[in-house]
């Protein structure tokens, strides 16, 4: 892919550099709302799933958490912008494989991970009005990778105790909680997250804890918008 065809957005007052295909698949404010909802001990070893261009990772990484990060993409583009922007970044802690996590959890299985964090598809298959290009449709759609299928790969990657946290539509809230729970990956952190204070929840954030015991936090709401710009809240995620 030729610089013509990318283009480079910037967080942190440009600390941060983020260069993405001009056309296909881009990250959206989601990623960025997942990434301030995860939390991270030093030492803890991350994994994201379906990374994209690898913000979460670079975003975690250059907030100062010096962790070893995995992002796992199986779009090839996806995964050569990934490769450019830890470059771009100089980011060491941060890598990236190219595959399908399904195909790739035997080698991942011989380092077990503390976090997993997943910006995943999250449209049925028969649902939706569908994207034309191949990228927003794999991003968007389960076509790929389901919701049963990125659960019991969490909870078989995860060591005792590990955490993955998900951003997922708030109309399928009841069947994530129940899909996790079948995987053993309890619901402990819940928080709606609302695109303006009088509009009903879009989407929510959750953290879910391997083998841990029944109880749910129910955090405030996040809200996106006050008027026409981001909240005090969202706007600080954009700073360093």
């Amino acid at each position: 892919m030729n610089e013509a065809e990318l283009s480079v957005n910037t967080l942190f007052g440009g600390s941060l550099r983020v260069a993405q295909p001009r056309k296909g698949y881009r990250f959206s404010i989601d990623s960025v709302l997942l990434a301030n909802f995860v939390r991270l001990r030093p030492g803890e070893r991350v994994l994201d799933i379906g990374t994209g261009c690898g913000i979460i990772p670079l975003y975690l990484a250059k907030k100062g958490h010096a962790n070893e990060m995995v992002g796992v993409e199986i779009q090839r583009s996806l995964y050569r912008s990934a490769l450019a922007n830890r470059e771009l970044n100089g980011l060491p802690n941060v890598e990236f494989l190219e595959g399908d996590i399904r195909e790739l959890q035997s080698e991942l299985r011989k380092r077990p991970f503390h976090v997993i964090v997943s910006n995943p598809p999250y449209t049925k298959v028969r649902s939706g009005r569908k994207s034309p290009h191949i990228s927003r449709l794999l991003a968007r759609y389960e076509l790929e990778l389901d919701l049963s299928t990125l659960l019991s790969l969490s909870s078989s990657l995860l060591v005792r105790k590990g955490r993955l946290y998900v951003i997922y539509p708030a109309l399928r809230s009841s069947e994530f909680i129940a899909e996790a729970r079948q995987a053993k990956l309890e619901p402990k952190r819940l928080r709606f997250v609302h695109s303006r204070e009088d509009e009903r929840a879009c989407m929510f954030l959750v953290e879910c804890v391997k083998e841990a015991g029944p109880g749910t936090i129910v955090e405030a709401p996040l809200y996106v918008y006050g008027d026409s710009t981001y909240t005090e809240e969202v706007e600080s995620y954009y700073r360093v």
